[in-house]
């Protein structure tokens, strides 16, 4: 991929994440998100987590995870790696967050660890996104006072018309006890998970051995593969090694920082070489993406 096309992508999943993240309303009266969560409730809990992360205040919700959790990551490098909104772009994404509906389903556990089944309704981002400037904190947080008024007067009648075009979904939410409450477990200590594979299917006399067969790290991290390829033909050999990322999806979160052998490889007959890749993962890789699947595709070149 280009690292212009990643810059793109990852723009407008961080956009998409910002404005997706869901609210809590109960008896479908929302409650304020001044308001201090009440940390003996988890659905209040869930609600405080979700408005924070709504709004990219990633302070307040690093404040509402685990300390299982915060052991793994602390708070700047948490929200260094996810980019927290503010000024009026901030209180612009909690106007908006008013308009989200979210419905308990299910309750599973019992005792210091419970998971939360929550079916939601959230804003459309493409259709709103012109509303506001479509969601460029340059344009947000030069405006005026009077302009935003008026925009945060357009987003609450929006919400009171029911004028918001929304889209459905449901989630769950894992939470432990802990002495002072309640807290979402976000399962950070497990670390994302990347198995690799090799597809040399179409490769018959090409040799290749990986120096790793999966690795497992933290979003922001940089890992290194190694490729050993061994030509057994009596001729050199070019061949294009491709670079499959599951799911789709998410694989703009794993970026090239370098790697040898993006263009085509040549083999000298009867010879091995060794190819090194070095890549990163992007720290804001959405929370609950626990793997990614990398798979090298071999294809020669006649």
């Amino acid at each position: 991929m280009s690292h212009e096309r990643f810059l793109a992508s990852r723009k407008s999943v961080l956009i998409f994440a910002a404005l997706v993240a869901l609210c809590f309303f109960m008896g479908g009266h929302g409650i304020a998100a001044e308001r201090v969560a009440d940390l003996q409730e988890p659905v209040q809990v869930i609600q405080a987590y979700l408005r924070a992360t709504y709004a990219r205040d990633f302070v307040q919700a690093y404040g509402l995870i685990s300390s299982e959790d915060k052991k793994v990551r602390d708070v700047n490098r948490s929200v260094q790696q996810r980019g927290a909104f503010n000024g009026f772009t901030l209180e612009a994404a909690r106007k908006l967050s008013e308009a989200v509906d979210l419905e308990p389903q299910s309750l599973k556990g019992a005792g210091e660890r419970v998971q939360l089944l929550v079916k939601y309704r959230v804003p459309d981002t493409k259709k709103i996104a012109p509303t506001l400037f479509n969601c460029d904190p340059f344009r947000l947080n030069a405006l005026n006072g009077a302009e935003r008024e008026r925009l945060l007067a357009t987003l609450a009648k929006k919400r009171q018309d029911r004028a918001l075009d929304m889209i459905e979904g449901e989630q769950s939410f894992e939470l432990i006890k802990e002495k002072t409450g309640w807290r979402i477990c976000l399962n950070w200590a497990a670390g994302v998970k990347i198995p690799l594979q090799l597809d040399v299917s179409r490769v018959g006399d090409l040799q290749v051995e990986l120096s790793t067969q999966e690795v497992v790290l933290q979003p922001g991290e940089i890992f290194e593969i190694q490729l050993k390829i061994k030509n057994k033909r009596p001729q050199p050999i070019t061949a294009r090694i491709g670079h499959l990322v599951e799911p789709r999806e998410n694989a703009d979160y794993l970026d090239f920082v370098q790697c040898g052998f993006l263009l085509p490889v040549t083999i000298p007959a009867d010879q091995e070489q060794v190819y090194s890749g070095t890549y990163l993962l992007g720290g804001s890789l959405p929370e609950g993406v626990r793997q990614l699947n990398l798979t090298y595709d071999f294809r020669i070149l006649e």
